[in-house]
């Protein structure tokens, strides 16, 4: 149900649904994990939206963003 939802995603640059897709899985497996053993999901879960900040910047010519994404 999710995949099929991602599908829609609008195609704002080239990759970007497939990154977003990864970002998404990965958070999920991230939250399945956190059900079964204490882990630091916050931590995990904003690593892996600043890295796809990072890719959205970078593919569209802004460099890598990291100086507002980390801050």
């Amino acid at each position: 149900m999710i995949l099929e939802q991602c599908a829609g995603i609008e195609e704002r640059c080239e990759g970007y649904r497939e990154e977003m897709i990864e970002v998404i899985s990965e958070i999920l497996e991230h939250e399945r994990g956190h059900r079964v053993s204490a882990t630091n999901i916050q931590k995990k879960i904003n690593d892996k939206c600043n890295a796809a900040g990072r890719f959205l910047a970078m593919q569209r010519g802004q460099g890598t963003g990291t100086e507002e994404l980390d801050s």
